[in-house]
């Protein structure tokens, strides 16, 4: 059927439900171009970046939203072929029109990038903050890097931009209970070297293992509070962080209690 739309000639040619949202996509012979339309509005979709897909949700993934989550989690369509079991030749079809992915396989490549199937659909977790792995930590002594063999207990996933500044500490003791990283739980810490009031941080001090305290700075004291009434604070100055006796490794963002 031709018809009029937005002052232009279009074939009506594919009808979508999503999240009870009716959409009708639209090709414009003269543009080249694809067009999603509901009352009120048009999007313009260029033809080589869609991939239609029939299956009972009527929906479509673009497959500029997959080389997105490719770019952002820096990995190829090979893998993706590898992990998932797809060969790469569909990936190749899919992108040049030749056929349409199903859903089961879409499903597969979603449980890849970590993100829903609504997520790879519509785009909406291709711009790189989603679901990533991050390695928990169960220790870091002084004079040895965040993460070694001896000290990698697992990955855990969170919702971050970069895996590379993140990482996981597992919590020993009950020292910071009373903000709920009671013993076992797991802290999410953005890795960085300074700290501002208040902040709860990953700090080495002389040749401990790191502590996990809230920071305090007055003038040139620092004090590491804990959470917890039978514990005493750690009294440091600037001095012992400026010659390295002491050093923050990062700054809580998040903690996972497991039940």
């Amino acid at each position: 059927m031709v018809f009029s739309f937005s002052s232009l000639i279009c074939f009506k040619i594919l009808f979508i439900k999503n999240l009870d949202i009716y959409y009708y996509l639209f090709y414009n012979i003269a543009m080249y171009q694809y067009y999603i339309g509901f009352p009120n509005y048009c999007q313009v979709l260029f033809r080589n970046s869609l991939i239609f897909v029939k299956n009972n949700q009527g929906a479509f993934m673009s497959y500029r939203n997959f080389e997105t989550l490719l770019r952002a989690n820096d990995t190829t369509v090979y893998r993706v072929a590898k992990e998932t079991g797809i060969p790469p030749s569909t990936f190749s079809d899919w992108k040049n029109g030749r056929s349409t992915p199903k859903a089961e396989k879409l499903k597969k490549i979603a449980a890849f990038f970590g993100v829903t199937l609504e997520e790879l659909i519509d785009g909406s977790s291709a711009s790189g903050t989603r679901k990533k792995r991050i390695p928990i930590i169960g220790e870091i002594r002084a004079g040895s890097p965040i993460i070694t063999n001896e000290t990698l207990l697992g990955y855990e996933t969170a919702e971050v931009d970069d895996a590379d500044e993140y990482f996981y500490l597992k919590v020993f003791g009950d020292s910071m209970k009373n903000i709920g990283m009671v013993n076992g739980s797991l802290v999410l810490f953005r890795k960085q070297q300074y700290a501002n009031n208040g902040d709860i941080v990953a700090c080495l001090v002389g040749g401990d293992s790191a502590t996990v305290k809230r920071f305090q700075k007055n003038q040139r004291s620092i004090l590491l509070i804990p959470e917890n009434e039978d514990y005493k604070p750690i009294a440091l100055s600037t001095d012992d962080f400026e010659s390295g006796d002491a050093r923050i490794l990062g700054v809580a963002v998040e903690v996972k209690i497991k039940l």
